[in-house]
């Protein structure tokens, strides 16, 4: 029984050290690096937001709640270049770490209520590890 279990532990830590490592330079050098906007293959590639890129975020406010629901599009703009391929992100297409290491997301709402009086808010941080 012992055995059993050393043997799953350690297929389990495999794995997920599998998992964990970064995709290979020669995996990602073959991939075609699409820019955000630009149609995608149906294929594997490599997606890139270029600085100083627009980037349209879609809002929508639904649901039965409501008699008339709101959107709105929202533009940011990239500050730097990021590659995103799945899971992973990079800022210079050579070292690749999860994409939840890269960039720190937050999101905030405050629905207006007994605790919160006021207008609703909703509140996307985004940031990557040199710029807080």
């Amino acid at each position: 029984m012992k055995i059993l279990v050393a043997t799953f532990l350690a297929c389990l830590l495999s794995a997920s050290l599998a998992a964990a490592s970064s995709p290979s330079f020669e995996t990602l050098s073959k991939l075609p690096v699409v820019r955000f906007g630009d149609p995608a293959p149906a294929s594997d590639h490599i997606l890139l937001f270029s600085a100083g890129q627009p980037i349209t975020i879609s809002v929508t406010i639904e649901g039965s709640l409501f008699a008339k629901t709101a959107s709105a599009d929202l533009t940011v703009t990239a500050a730097r270049e990021v590659f995103v391929y799945r899971d992973w992100a990079s800022l210079d297409g050579l070292l690749w770490m999860p994409r939840g290491d890269l960039i720190k997301s937050d999101v905030i709402v405050k629905v207006p209520g007994y605790n919160h009086p006021a207008p609703g808010i909703l509140k996307v941080r985004m940031d990557l590890p040199e710029s807080k």
